[in-house]
């Protein structure tokens, strides 16, 4: 079976090696750099170890080479995860096997428009055709399957109020930080005694919170607003934690902003978004939407991640109204979601253990969340979850094995056993 792998990051790796290691023909395709999205990350300190990072399967063929690798239990960087995937890209199963720094320009059915027999057997005979461009020019080539292991690091969400771009931001987004700045290393000197601007309530907003933080301590001119657009809790924490919570370093991440937006050193503006940016004399003027307006020398607008659905666009996938994540998997997520109360822009990962998200269920038939109305097409990885937050990279191991478990039709295929 030739498999087409759209992503270089590490689902789309480990899809690739897990394909060629059972006898399929993959071809990875990769917009950037193998790892780039992690490069884009690459100061910051993963809050799971490199147990939970590294399948069985990859780790295993990687020390039968000889290859020494860092013990389980430290916390990677996402460079150092991206000098991972580099070593599994040159394992000799995926030897002319990955096509780096090439776009995928379109995904359709050879022959057929995106109308053309729904929930008929004929179009599961029609080859998927991809037409793509890289250094050599556009290619077209033909396959049995397709897993769209994507990501959304390149497609932010927005700034503004409702997830719309605010007033002035589409002229000003060269200038806004969607993705965490290296605010104690490289970048340091945008932020060493300026004043910034944080949106957000994830983990990315915190990390950046955090570090700008850290900055004020050496830096006293130093300055941080954190603008977030849900309440506190009744203790005035902004992160619920679990105390259970397996990954010691997510828990961390939280206990230290909470400290932070308690800590009555930083302005924290609650239940607030942002109506209107502009750039004056190098400098950001915002007006937030209870009308108070102030000035800022930089913004990190992390509000999250949203599923670019240009590439199916042409295929019969339906993505969920709330989450723009395929249907089914989006569904028993935002399950997932009410039953430990929190919302979709926060994931459940904050609340729920790893055993008991979708892909990790004892109790049904997790191979079923992966099927869409396209045949052998699947989306793998954190585009999956949609705007969801609530993805780690040890769910999409148990993705990898059920999508393989389906595409060969052997269900006792596991080769992370």
């Amino acid at each position: 079976m030739k498999i087409a792998i759209i992503g270089g990051g590490p689902i789309g790796v480990e899809a690739a090696l897990y394909a060629a290691q059972i006898g399929f023909e993959p071809q990875l395709f990769e917009l950037g750099r193998i790892g780039e999205a992690a490069r884009r990350w690459g100061h910051v300190q993963m809050f799971t170890e490199w147990a939970r990072n590294r399948s069985p399967l990859g780790e295993r063929l990687l020390r039968e080479r000889g290859d020494n690798l860092p013990d389980a239990s430290e916390f990677p960087s996402g460079n150092d995860l991206a000098d991972y995937l580099l070593r599994l890209v040159s394992l000799p199963q995926l030897k002319g096997r990955v096509l780096p720094q090439t776009r995928v320009l379109s995904l359709t059915r050879d022959g057929l428009n995106k109308s053309d027999f729904y929930g008929d057997p004929r179009r599961h005979s029609r080859p998927f055709r991809v037409l793509s461009k890289g250094v050599a020019g556009e290619k077209t080539r033909f396959f049995d399957a397709v897993l769209d292991c994507s990501g959304v690091y390149a497609s932010p969400n927005n700034l503004g109020t409702g997830g719309a771009r605010c007033a002035g931001e589409t002229g000003l987004a060269p200038f806004i930080d969607y993705a965490i700045p290296d605010v104690l290393g490289a970048e340091r000197g945008r932020f060493v005694s300026h004043h910034t601007l944080v949106v957000g309530s994830g983990h990315s907003a915190a990390q950046t919170a955090i570090s700008v933080a850290k900055l004020m301590e050496s830096a006293p001119k130093t300055r941080l607003t954190w603008g977030v657009r849900r309440d506190l809790a009744f203790d005035g924490s902004l992160y619920a934690l679990d105390p259970n919570d397996i990954s010691s370093g997510r828990r961390k991440l939280g206990e230290t902003a909470n400290a932070l937006a308690k800590g009555g050193k930083i302005e924290l503006k609650i239940k607030t978004q942002i109506s209107a940016v502009a750039r004056k004399n190098g400098r950001f003027q915002v007006r937030f939407s209870d009308e108070t307006e102030a000035e800022f020398d930089n913004i990190c607008a992390h509000t999250g991640f949203r599923p670019d659905l240009e590439l199916w666009r042409e295929l019969q996938i339906a993505a969920h109204p709330a989450t723009d994540g395929p249907s089914r998997l989006a569904s028993a997520i935002l399950g997932a979601n009410r039953a430990a109360g929190v919302g979709i822009s926060t994931g459940y990962a904050q609340k729920l253990g790893d055993i008991e998200k979708p892909e990790a269920s004892e109790n049904s038939d997790t191979r079923e969340l992966l099927r869409l109305d396209e045949p052998n097409f699947h989306v793998l990885g954190i585009k999956s979850y949609g705007r969801d937050a609530g993805f780690l990279i040890g769910n999409g191991f148990h993705q990898i094995r059920d999508v393989f478990q389906i595409l060969s039709g052997n269900e006792a295929l596991d080769l992370y056993r």
